[in-house]
């Protein structure tokens, strides 16, 4: 696809589908008339910053979660093997 351009639509639909607000959608489609392809890829670098930053932030509230569930795991009594695993399987 080297050296197509994406229509308006199909981008909207893109950044839609992406889950990102109307605002930046419509700042980004503003972007693709006035502003040059850098300044596009400005944009999408930026979002791109801001989202992964967002899962940065869910995975440590993950590991925490993760954390305390070993930590409580480990005060269980001693329990066969089996049990253990059913026993892990039903907290997720």
């Amino acid at each position: 696809m080297t050296g197509s351009v994406m229509q308006r639509d199909d981008v909207a639909q893109l950044l839609h589908d992406a889950g990102y607000p109307d605002e930046f959608t419509q700042r980004f489609l503003t972007a693709m008339e006035t502003e040059s392809i850098s300044g596009q890829l400005r944009l999408l670098r930026t979002q791109r910053t801001r989202q992964l930053d967002r899962v940065h932030c869910e995975e440590r509230k993950l590991d925490h979660l993760d954390f305390l569930r070993y930590t409580l795991e480990k005060q269980l009594p001693a329990q066969p093997e089996k049990a253990k695993r059913a026993h892990r399987e039903a907290l997720l």
